[in-house]
């Protein structure tokens, strides 16, 4: 069987790949599975692995990476391609994966599907397709999630099925399958991906909510964080809602500003922009200024670094 899996959602692609080789029994599979950069592969080497027999098994798999796009523009290559497809052993079920999408007119389409091929195209999900995605794979791991649940994660991490999936898997194991995975439950295990570490504490700040980030800085310090790690984040963060604010003051919408970044969603520029509302530009440099000085007070022994850093919330947080 010939199998041509083509498109950017490695993924996807991956667990198509994962599939054919769980097939084969774990003692022989080593024998009977080989994998194959297509950079600087010829016709030949891959005729030479096809061809062989299976080791005490039915059937061997070849998988061939990249390929296609090795011999983009060659034509006598692609000719000769297209030629052996035809000939592939039935012993043999060979893969051929790609990165790019393949146009409809390429000429190894056309000779896979008379060749009996299985062709798998593997784009990336359009935002819309995401919620039902994300539904569904939670029914993988046996688990439920809200639909407003799967909205917001789906705006959190936009189309990054890797993550996605490992955010789902953690999601589920909080909830034990003892009931659905709720807005609350993303919320608070489920940080957008564009922001620091220490989440819980900048967003905190952000919002000038004492409480919280009093709270989340206390349980990092239980935690082992080192108070000059911390004024770091901080110091991103505010870093970072000077920057948005300045962007969005110059009219740049949110989208354009997530693409500049380099964003996968503009939810993280949204967020920003709520927690920048809470301050001037001038606050946020005189913030600033002031993580510097509290950074030398604490490496030149002025001040304590934990009360350093109780000052410094109380300071952010307060408002006029």
């Amino acid at each position: 069987m010939i199998y041509i899996l083509h498109g950017p959602d490695d993924f996807t692609r991956n667990e198509k790949i994962a599939q054919l080789r769980a097939r084969f029994d774990p003692t022989v599979a080593d024998l009977n599975v080989t994998m194959l950069e297509g950079g600087s592969l010829t016709l030949g080497q891959i005729r030479n692995t096809a061809d062989a027999m299976p080791f005490m098994a039915d059937s061997r798999l070849v998988i061939v990476n990249g390929y296609l796009r090795a011999l983009k523009g060659k034509t006598i290559e692609l000719e000769q391609l297209a030629d052996y497809l035809g000939r592939v052993p039935p012993t043999t079920d060979l893969v051929l994966a790609e990165s790019d999408a393949l146009e409809k007119r390429h000429p190894i389409l056309k000779a896979a599907e008379a060749a009996g091929a299985e062709v798998m195209g593997f784009g990336d999900p359009a935002k819309d397709s995401l919620r039902p995605w994300i539904i569904q794979r939670a029914q993988q791991f046996g688990a439920a999630i809200e639909p407003a649940a799967a909205e917001l994660l789906g705006r959190l991490v936009g189309a990054d099925l890797r993550t996605l999936n490992s955010e789902l898997e953690k999601l589920s194991l909080y909830v034990a399958n003892q009931r659905a995975i709720t807005r609350a439950d993303v919320e608070l295990l489920v940080p957008y991906h564009e922001e620091a570490e220490d989440f819980g504490l900048t967003n905190a700040i952000g919002h000038r909510n004492a409480a919280k980030a009093f709270d989340q800085l206390h349980k990092l310090l239980d935690e082992g964080k080192h108070e000059l790690a911390i004024l770091a984040s901080i110091a991103t963060q505010i870093r970072g809602l000077l920057e948005i604010k300045d962007m969005a003051e110059r009219g740049l919408t949110p989208p354009e500003i997530a693409k500049i970044k380099g964003w996968k969603s503009d939810y993280a520029v949204k967020m920003r922009l709520q927690e920048a509302a809470n301050f001037s530009a001038a606050r946020l440099e005189e913030i600033l200024e002031m993580l510097l000085q509290i950074d030398l007070d604490i490496k030149t022994g002025r001040i304590e670094s934990k009360l350093a850093l109780d000052t410094l919330i109380a300071r952010l947080c307060v408002r006029a």
